[in-house]
């Protein structure tokens, strides 16, 4: 018995510098995703939030990758790596009802989201956002 084909897959990936002033750059690739895929609007506010507020609490490194995997159903988003240990805290702990933590956005946005580690104890955030059925 064979495994079942993967779906077609797309990947995108750019390495940017972290800061309000390249956020422009950061929603007008997960626009042109958005776009490629079919996501509307709701869909595609809540991706760049999820990103954005992960890009916020990345301190002050200076770069981070952003690699999206683009299928017939869904958008996975890599980001980084990240060096800040709070990211980790803050994804692992439980959200506290009336504080809007990191953890508690991704839960609001995105459909699943995990933490790969990555090279000298660095980490990439997973994101992943289904694409609805046309």
């Amino acid at each position: 018995m064979s495994a079942p084909a993967a779906p077609h897959t797309e990947l995108v990936e750019l390495e940017t510098p972290i800061g309000r002033e390249w956020e422009p750059v950061v929603r007008l690739v997960l626009g042109g995703v958005a776009d490629r895929l079919g996501l509307g609007f709701e869909e595609l506010d809540d991706l760049q939030l999820a990103v954005e507020r992960l890009l916020a609490e990345a301190g002050a490194q200076p770069s981070v990758k952003l690699v999206l995997e683009l299928s017939d159903d869904r958008v996975r988003a890599h980001v980084g790596p990240l060096r800040e240990a709070t990211i980790a805290a803050a994804l692992q702990g439980l959200s506290v009802p009336g504080q809007l933590g990191l953890r508690r956005v991704l839960e609001t946005v995105v459909d699943s989201f995990g933490v790969d580690e990555a090279e000298g104890g660095e980490l990439v955030v997973r994101l992943e956002k289904r694409v609805p059925a046309r």
